[in-house]
Order: structure tokens, then sequence, then C-alpha cells
């Protein structure tokens, strides 16, 4: 698997998370497919089990000694945070409300906390790849990959922060 997104929560975005917790988002580079999850209102027990194993996302809280990386396929980019992004369409958008492409959705962990909105990757968002790298399955581009066939990706995560695997990735097209 390799690393998508992978930073440490801004304080400037005034997430509900323990401060300094670190978001990491990887994916399969040869499994480019989206998460085909059953719809839920409150999430089962280890809910981030039942996947299909070619996509991993976790918030660690700060101190863990957890530290996720894959091979060198991406390119390294700094998270920037910009009140008014150059394209409201094309960026990766970290706090605040989802901005939905369909129906609004609201969950609830296992534990019984609501899950709360972390980031969203907008439709088509394309990850410039290392020149040495392999060109991705079913991408875009020969030049990046995008993460979940490029679909609008988004990022909630259990406020109680109760495992670090108690994240959820919807998309929408």
């Amino acid at each position: 698997m390799i690393p998508f997104l992978q930073f440490a929560l801004p304080i400037a975005a005034e997430l509900p998370f323990v401060e300094g917790s670190r978001l990491s988002v990887l994916m399969c580079p040869e499994h480019n497919e989206i998460p085909s999850f059953e719809s839920f209102g409150a999430l089962p027990p280890a809910y981030w089990e039942r996947g299909e194993g070619h996509w991993y996302a976790s918030l660690e809280k700060p101190g863990a000694t957890q530290r996720v990386t894959g091979p060198a396929i991406l390119q390294p980019a700094e998270l920037v945070l910009a009140d008014q992004p150059d394209d409201k369409d094309y960026r990766i958008a970290v706090g605040g409300a989802p901005d939905w492409v369909q129906d609004a959705e609201t969950l609830f962990c296992a534990c019984g906390s609501p899950m709360e909105f972390v980031c969203q990757v907008s439709d088509g968002f394309e990850f410039p790849k290392l020149p040495s790298a392999p060109e991705q399955l079913d991408s875009c581009s020969a030049r990046s990959y995008v993460l979940l066939l490029g679909n609008e990706v988004y990022v909630f995560a259990c406020t109680q922060q109760c495992d670090p695997r108690a994240v959820w990735i919807t998309v929408q097209n």
C-alpha cells in the first residue's frame, strides 16, 4: 500500500480530535477501486476490518509508535491551508463541512460516538507520481495516481478515537 494522505491534523482546522493526531490514507497501487461498503447509520463493531483490503485508513493519536509507510511512488507534497483555494472543485479540503456531491451521510461509530468529517479529496484529484513509478491502472493520467478511482472521497473519524482504525471512507460521484 502507498500513502496518498498522511498529515497531522492542523490546529487551524478546529477538528474535534486529540490535538496532534495524524491521518493516514493508503491504497494498493495495483487495485484502484472504490470501497464497497453496505449502508450503515451506526457502524458495526470493527467495521474497519470489513473492507476489501485494498485500502487502509487510520487516525493515530500523538505519540503512537506505529508509523504507516509504503513504497516511494507518489511525490511528497506539503499540506497548505488556504481560506480560499485556487480551484474550489480541485482540492483537498480539511475540516469544516463536507461538500456533498450526492446525499449527505450521517454516521455513528460502533462505540456510539459520532463520526466527524476530517477531509475531502475532490473528484479527479491527481497525486503526481515519481518519474520512476509505474503507471496506475484505471488512472486518468500517466503522470499521476488517483485515490479510489478518482471519485469524490470523504474521510470521517470517530470523535472519541476509540481505535486508530475507527475511520470511515465514503465516495460519491
